[in-house]
């Protein structure tokens, strides 16, 4: 970077230079301001390089944040100046064009010996640079601090971490749902499902028997509208606090409880009756019935996932995934518009992109797209990866990188038996409940960041 040197000298000169003007025969006089302020601040495209093995070697690739894309902020109180979003990890700013507007033209470079700013030099921000503005008086203004955030983090990664928590070492099978703010787990008990809940995922509450007269089944358990509902002998359970239980007054008999869509402008309950037949209902009270389910509909172990459309956010997708038996090397992909009433089988015989079959399989919609884990598959061991799909679950792919899980997940699965649930929260984390009792959360690092 090119800096020229001015003293006190050469600086009033500059003012003189931008201030005066000669006076006609009828000697036209000037106010001369005091104002000295920065009022807009901006950077030029950046170039960064970096290394990728490209068909097996090093290479050398360059790419570009485009400037226009971070506006930058003001802050005339404290003199900051800030991109609130932050640019790219890894973007070089050792080399920065910047284009600064102030109230003169007299823009300088702060530091030990004062230097004109030139729009043609390149600045390094690795460290933040202060400017100040000369007025037409002589007189300069106050000092600005310019930064430009850079991620810290590598936004596309998943990182996870363990918890320390009083969860219940011995939970032999499990299902968690998320409902307000509290994360709830059922564990299956010899008399009596019970229940543990914890909002920070360290401290849980001791593990208690729900207050319902017959046997419920852990597998139903669903949180919609603010409640969480569960079945126990076909009948349908309601409750604001996992505990305390009240029989909602239906004529339905429910065999299961399929999804849920708690959004947009059909929110709704989806279920299976005891005659195998397609129910709905929008107050978990008044049940229709629709067409009957096919043999090949998944009811035993599943996982669904709902949530609006990219391109219409009034306008829900619901995706079941689920077995039919283990000698199949798929999983089961069903699905339905939140407007539809009746499901649609995409496990197409001809796909070869389709979801292997995983044991106890889990799936989520998250960062936009569905991704499915779960325990040891016909091709492949216990949480060893993702698969996600980015078209409503018809294709899936195998990710190989960045979202990844810890190398403990493998070994947790076996030695829990198998017993682990799932929720993602309202701060997408996604937290893992093992059987053992440790508790994981992750996020994929973008999720996280703040952008104003």
């Amino acid at each position: 970077m090119k800096f020229k040197i001015l003293n006190i000298l050469t600086s009033l000169l500059l003012v003189t230079c931008l201030t005066t003007s000669c006076l006609d025969d009828e000697k036209e006089e000037f106010d001369y301001s005091a104002n000295a302020s920065i009022t807009a601040f901006s950077i030029n495209d950046i170039e960064t390089e970096y290394k990728a093995v490209l068909n097996g070697k090093d290479t050398t690739l360059t790419t570009t944040v485009i400037g226009t894309e971070y506006p930058f902020s003001i802050d005339q109180n404290t003199g900051q100046i800030f991109n609130a979003d932050s640019l790219p990890y890894g973007t070089d700013i050792s080399k920065v064009t910047v284009n600064i507007t102030a109230d003169t033209y007299g823009i300088f470079i702060a530091a030990e010996k004062d230097s004109i700013w030139d729009a043609a030099d390149s600045l390094n921000f690795e460290k933040p640079i202060q400017f100040k503005v000369l007025s037409q008086l002589g007189s300069f203004g106050r000092t600005y601090t310019a930064n430009i955030n850079v991620h810290q983090q590598v936004p596309d990664s998943l990182v996870w971490t363990k918890i320390e928590s009083n969860l219940n070492q011995e939970i032999k099978a499990q299902k968690a749902v998320y409902c307000n703010g509290t994360i709830y787990l059922f564990a299956e008990q010899d008399t009596q499902v019970a229940v543990t809940s914890s909002e920070n995922g360290t401290e849980w509450t001791p593990l208690q028997d729900i207050n319902i007269p017959t046997k419920a089944d852990y597998t139903s358990v669903i949180a919609w509208n603010g409640k969480i509902y569960i079945l126990a002998d076909n009948e349908l359970y309601l409750s604001t606090d996992a505990i305390n239980w009240e029989k909602v007054d239906t004529e339905q008999k429910i065999a299961q409880l399929t999804a849920c869509i708690d959004f947009g402008t059909n929110p709704k309950i989806i279920g299976t009756s005891i005659d195998n037949t397609y129910i709905e209902s929008f107050d978990g009270v008044n049940w229709e019935s629709y067409e009957t389910l096919p043999t090949t509909f998944p009811k035993d172990t599943y996982s669904y996932a709902a949530y609006p459309l990219e391109s219409n956010p009034n306008i829900t997708r619901v995706v079941v995934m689920g077995q039919q038996n283990f000698t199949e090397l798929i999983n089961v992909v069903w699905t339905q518009l939140g407007e539809e009433h009746r499901w649609e089988d995409l496990s197409y015989d001809d796909n070869e992109y389709t979801c292997p079959n995983l044991r106890k399989p889990t799936m989520i919609h998250y960062n936009n797209q569905l991704y499915t884990f779960g325990g040891p598959g016909r091709l492949s061991e216990a949480f060893d990866c993702f698969y996600t799909s980015k078209d409503h679950g018809i294709n899936w792919e195998k990710i190989t990188s960045m979202v990844m899980f810890p190398s403990e997940f493998g070994e947790l699965y076996r030695q829990s038996g198998g017993s682990y649930s799932c929720i993602v929260d309202d701060n997408q984390f996604i937290w893992m409940m093992w059987g053992n009792g440790e508790v994981w959360r992750g996020r994929i690092n973008k999720l996280g960041f703040i952008n104003q």
